[in-house]
This record gives C-alpha cells, structure tokens and sequence, in this order.
C-alpha cells in the first residue's frame, strides 16, 4: 500500500525521503513539479507523481501534507478535500494557525475521512535524519 505525500519543499523532501529509505512506496505531489520529478529519479521504483493534490488522496488511504504557508495550504487543500471520503486519512504536518488546522479538520470529517493536525519541531537537517517532533492532536 502506497503513502500519500504532498509537499516535497524544504521539509517534505526529506521526511518523504526518511519513508522511502525504510522502503515505503510514496504517491507524490508538489507545486512545483520539478521537486517530485525528482524524488522519483532518486527512487524510481518506489515514488509515483500524481498529476493533483486529490489524485494523491484518491490513490491512498493515507496522505501526509507538508506545505510551507497558510496560503499554500488555503490553494491545495481545496483539491485534496475533493478526494477525501470515508476510509480516507490526512496527517498535516505544517505549522499553520489553530483556526485553519480546525476548519481543515471539520471539513475532512464532514467528508467522511479522518484529520490529524501534526505540525512538526526541526529543521531541514532533522527532516532528514528522521528526526522531526510531532506535536499531535486530532
């Protein structure tokens, strides 16, 4: 079973890349294509790119979202709610407000999927190593 990812930045690439190092296969997504092209030159047979935000949810029971800002986020979830129905999991990892953490939560529930609001503590370096904090509430 495939891990959804969107948000292969800064911080996404190198958490994506922790799950892929264990052998986890990832469905893929990122603003700026270039970013998740890349990441399947460097495990072609283990990431996928999608084509959108909600092709990567359709195709996964479970997605992670790492985007950098509140406008970001306030472009992309749009989509990413489109495909979300019950059975279907987000995990967000950004640091966004409370109140754009609870209105995403509410509209995936009322969906049918399920929400997890876990924005991490570290930088680029420990996204790498694997060795982010998730603060977790949902």
């Amino acid at each position: 079973m495939s891990i959804g990812w969107i948000g292969v930045g800064i911080m996404g690439e190198g958490m994506a890349a922790c799950l892929l190092k264990a052998g986890r296969s990832l469905v893929v997504w990122n603003r700026d294509a270039s970013k998740a092209d890349a990441l399947r030159a460097a495990y072609p047979e283990l990431v996928t790119v999608a084509a959108s935000a909600g092709d990567v949810v359709a195709s996964c029971a479970v997605t992670y979202s790492m985007l950098s800002t509140l406008e970001a986020s306030a472009a992309v979830f749009p989509g990413v709610l489109a495909s979300v129905k019950p059975g279907k999991s987000i995990i967000d990892c950004a640091t966004l407000t409370p109140e754009r953490m609870a209105e995403m939560a509410a509209a995936t529930v009322t969906a049918g999927g399920r929400f997890l609001e876990a924005p991490v503590s570290g930088s680029k370096a420990p996204a790498a190593q694997g060795a982010l904090i998730f603060l977790c509430g949902g």
